[in-house]
């Protein structure tokens, strides 16, 4: 993924110039910035340092609801931010975000975002839920008597592809489905 445009690039120096200046909240913006276009370990390290900067400042008071429901150690865990630090920060993201305004994000067909087996693993894990999802629907009626030819269909399909020739499916298969539909799981 690449972001071109007449709008400007923000970089590790200029993220280096905020922290210098204390400029967390910014120098904090302009990694995760940078980080939508390289995801090395030393940006992502930055920017959990800067995290971890930030959450940890003494300075920061939190609403006192939100400091008797959570230890010093659990909002630093959970990136839980004092309202004035959320407001800085969003500033922040706001003000890099206007000179990136006219960029457009272009995705490379040559770049793998999944590999196929993932893809496959993935495809396979769907259309178990949904079968699931559809026999589970299915289950959810009272009995066998408020089955209906709609019922049946849904069981089909949830078992076997709408494109499967029938020579493929075994009678036990089908004499099991329909076992399945007869007798109530509870």
């Amino acid at each position: 993924m690449k972001t071109i445009g007449s709008g400007w690039t923000p970089t590790v120096t200029l993220a280096k110039l905020f922290e210098e200046q204390n400029q967390f909240f910014d120098a904090l913006a302009t990694y995760e910035l940078i980080a939508q276009n390289d995801s090395s370990p030393a940006i992502r390290e930055k920017i959990e340092a800067l995290h971890a900067r930030i959450l940890n400042d003494p300075a920061n008071r939190y609403d006192p609801r939100i400091e008797k429901l959570f230890t010093p150690e659990e909002l630093a865990y959970l990136k839980i931010l004092s309202h004035q630090g959320f407001d800085n920060m969003f500033r922040a993201v706001e003000k890099l975000n206007e000179g990136m305004q006219d960029s457009e994000i272009v995705f490379d067909e040559d770049e793998v975002l999944a590999e196929e087996s993932e893809l496959d693993t993935l495809d396979e894990v769907l259309r178990e839920i949904e079968q699931q999802a559809q026999l589970n629907l299915i289950n959810g009626s009272e009995g066998y008597a408020d089955l209906t030819l709609s019922d049946l269909l849904i069981a089909l399909l949830s078992r076997w592809d709408k494109k499967q020739p029938l020579s493929e499916i075994s009678l036990s298969d089908m004499i099991s489905l329909f076992v399945d539909l007869q007798s109530p799981q509870k």
